[in-house]
């Protein structure tokens, strides 16, 4: 299993926030190998929206629908989401999600 396999397990067992904890770099198993925000500016635009499809995805699911919460609009963006995993899910390190395995299987 490769890191984007392991990012979509994650995902379809509902760990959403434990994967939002790797992109923002709050999990305690974040290394210096998980660079975090990609240098490119086509990567940096994928990595910013997918962070806000994953804060969406932990708050209300796999809505497909505009959420309105505070008087604001927030949408979800599976396409970023995607071009991000496509793209080999630069940022975090194989290594980091593998620890966090070690001690949390799926």
């Amino acid at each position: 299993m490769d890191k984007v396999d392991i990012i979509r397990e994650l995902i379809r067992l509902g760990k959403v926030k434990v994967v939002l904890e790797f992109v923002e770099g709050d999990s305690v198993y974040i290394s210096d190998a998980s660079e975090g925000v990609p240098q490119h500016p086509d990567l940096r635009r994928i990595w910013v929206m997918m962070v806000h499809h994953l804060r969406f995805v932990s708050e209300f699911g796999d809505a497909l629908e505009t959420q309105c919460k505070d008087g604001k609009y927030l949408s979800p963006h599976y396409e970023e989401f995607e071009a991000w995993l496509s793209a080999g899910a630069p940022g975090i390190a194989d290594k980091d999600l593998r620890a966090y395995l070690k001690e949390n299987p799926l």
